[in-house]
């Protein structure tokens, strides 16, 4: 008999914890204090005795957050799309949607899709329709937009961002704008209008100086969370000081003033690194550090640290941050953490491609999990993951990841289970980027950042697609 860890905390929180631990071929009790295994029977009252009845023994301590699979986790084996080679689930369509040099809409105002087509978001618009936003990792970088219309026509495109170099990730606001990150030493993150025109962009100096990779808003604790591509790099907060009206209009955080601190997690600061993964698969808390000289790009600032003090600087080492998505849970819907104080409202999801891992970070209880990892989350006759990179989670809760290297996967992430592979396109030699849903989540926007493109088709510079997902995996 198989349980999983999962299954074994669902029955010490349900009162069977020795149960589960005499399944599992243990003895002892957890941790957090969980019943079973001491074989001793409490006092009860009316003996004679007047003895007390002891109070209750307070929850276990979870050891993982209480995560759930969305209905991608159900689709089945791949089949030809027709499209480029690339596999889809039966029933899922896919389009080419754009092809790097050349007009994505035909007859339109000159403007040529951009080469190596990066992270990406959408964003709905008044009409029913939504815009699809790309950067372009290239020198010159920047962001380009389509525009979809309500009934999924391709009705414009065009720029949104210029004048930047290797815009690798980035994030979508609440308030409707997109943040472009440049992957430099000295990169910076600009907020584009996906409605806009490039002059209405902003660079944000006060986000921190770093080879930003991605970024993800909360709102309710006025925080940016951004990724670092590199191989010490670490896991960034931005605490903005208040709210202020937007480039588009509305009111967003303030991102010019703030604090910008990196994550710690506990045991392991200083630059310290998890290398124990079955440590590392359980929750651990987490604390936050103002950074030193945030004005200055970070990877200098950390070998000054360490010559000066022989001592790694502040943050634990996460290797080669990549895509980063936050999940939310509406009141009523959120899950207990059992033994934490707040329930599970929000996730932020981050990928590591140094070690093809994928953590979950609960915003509020200040506890951090790898939830994916390549020794042991693959589904059968799958080869291993290589270089994971952008991440999003669809409004069903899925959680998707793409792959850079020769196997070229979307896959969808089943927490501490094996992962579903929702698409593979042939060929290798290049990475999956800017995967991002429409709000109702019926398609799934990405690229092959060096697909064949140009007016040849010759050149490896990237095309993007739209993958068509059926009702019954959006319930």
């Amino acid at each position: 008999m198989t349980i999983s860890r999962r299954d074994v905390l669902q029955l010490m929180f349900l009162g069977g914890g020795g149960a589960a631990l005499a399944a599992c071929g243990g003895g002892s009790s957890s941790s957090g204090g969980g019943a079973g295994g001491g074989g001793e029977t409490p006092n009860t009252p009316g003996d004679g005795g007047g003895t007390p009845t002891p109070p209750p023994e307070p929850p276990p301590v979870a050891r993982e957050l209480p995560l759930r699979a969305g209905p991608l986790s159900g689709i089945g084996p791949l089949v030809d799309s027709g499209v480029d080679g690339v596999m889809i689930p039966e029933g899922f369509s896919l389009r080419l949607v754009a092809t790097a040099g050349r007009q994505p809409v035909p007859g339109g105002p000159l403007f040529l899709w951009h080469p190596l087509p990066d992270g990406g978001a959408v964003f709905p618009m008044a009409d029913g329709g939504w815009v699809y936003v790309s950067n372009s990792e290239f020198v010159p970088g920047g962001v380009g937009a389509l525009r979809f219309g309500a009934d999924g026509e391709l009705v414009d495109a065009y720029p949104i961002l210029k004048n930047t170099l290797i815009n690798c990730a980035g994030g979508a606001t609440p308030w409707g704008t997109w943040l472009s990150c440049e992957e430099i030493e000295n990169g910076q993150v600009h907020e584009c209008d996906p409605r806009g025109t490039p002059r209405q962009a902003q660079a944000h100096p006060a986000m921190g100086r770093f080879k930003h990779e991605a970024a993800a808003v909360d709102m309710a604790t006025a925080s940016v969370f951004m990724t670092e591509d590199e191989g010490d790099g670490r896991l960034y907060r931005f605490r903005s000081a208040g709210r202020v009206s937007a480039i588009n209009g509305g009111e967003g955080l303030d991102l010019d003033n703030g604090v910008l601190q990196v994550l710690e997690v506990e045991g392991f600061e200083n630059g310290a690194y998890m290398e124990d993964l079955e440590s590392a698969r359980e929750i651990r808390r987490v604390n936050w550090v103002d950074v030193q000289s945030p004005d200055e790009p970070q990877s200098r600032v950390r070998s000054r640290i360490q010559d000066g003090t022989g001592q790694g600087a502040p943050g634990t080492r996460f290797k080669g941050g990549e895509g980063i998505w936050i999940q939310y849970w509406p009141e009523g819907e959120q899950d207990t953490v059992s033994g934490f104080e707040h329930p599970l409202r929000a996730v932020v999801f981050f990928a590591c491609k140094g070690d093809n891992r994928v953590h979950a970070l609960d915003v509020d209880n200040d506890l951090i999990e790898v939830v994916f990892d390549n020794e042991q989350l693959i589904s059968a006759g799958e080869d291993k993951f290589d270089d994971v990179d952008n991440l999003v989670v669809s409004p069903m809760g899925d959680v998707v990841v793409a792959e850079d290297g020769e196997a070229m996967r979307l896959m969808v992430m089943v927490p501490n289970q094996p992962a579903k592979i929702l698409l593979r396109v042939p060929g290798g030699g290049s990475e999956l980027t800017g995967p991002a849903f429409t709000p109702d989540g019926s398609r799934l926007y990405f690229s092959s950042q060096r697909a064949p493109s140009g007016a040849t088709g010759i050149l490896p510079l990237g095309r993007t697609y739209e993958l068509t997902v059926p009702a019954s995996f959006r319930v």
